[in-house]
């Protein structure tokens, strides 16, 4: 079995630059040099905490247009965030507040939306999780 996987993110300048931010307030915040692919289960952590409504509604807002774009950027992490994005795909399926598919960047996009306007208590509590399964490899 595979621990761990790459994971692509099509983001613009502005994707890029919300990544970043997103990486250095959880680093500050844990007082840790942690792995872009920790930021990212972290934000893919937040987001299966989110209401589907919630979710569609920054689907189609600008801001998830916005983030994403013609780059690509890889990063590694526990292969076991495909279950989180797949867990989070059928719920919004479910749900019946989705039409039909999500492409998956735009999952990723809409993770770093909710991880900037989560609090700080829930990044701690997810990256504690995140830190936690990651360790279990």
């Amino acid at each position: 079995m595979r621990t761990s996987r790459t994971y692509k993110l099509q983001l613009s300048e502005k994707g890029v630059d919300q990544f970043l931010a997103c990486h250095c307030r959880l680093a500050r915040m844990t007082r840790e040099f942690i792995s872009y692919g920790t930021t990212l289960h972290v934000a893919m952590s937040i987001l299966d905490g989110c209401d589907p409504a919630e979710i569609v509604a920054e689907l189609e807002s600008p801001l998830c247009g916005a983030l994403g774009g013609p780059s690509f950027r890889f990063v590694g992490t526990t292969s076991r965030l495909t279950n989180i994005v797949d867990r989070i795909a059928s719920r919004l399926i479910e749900s019946g507040e989705c039409g039909g598919g999500v492409a998956t960047w735009r999952l990723y996009n809409v993770a770093l939306i909710m991880f900037q306007a989560s609090e700080d208590r829930e990044l701690q509590s997810a990256y504690r999780k995140a830190a936690l399964i990651t360790s279990q490899r």
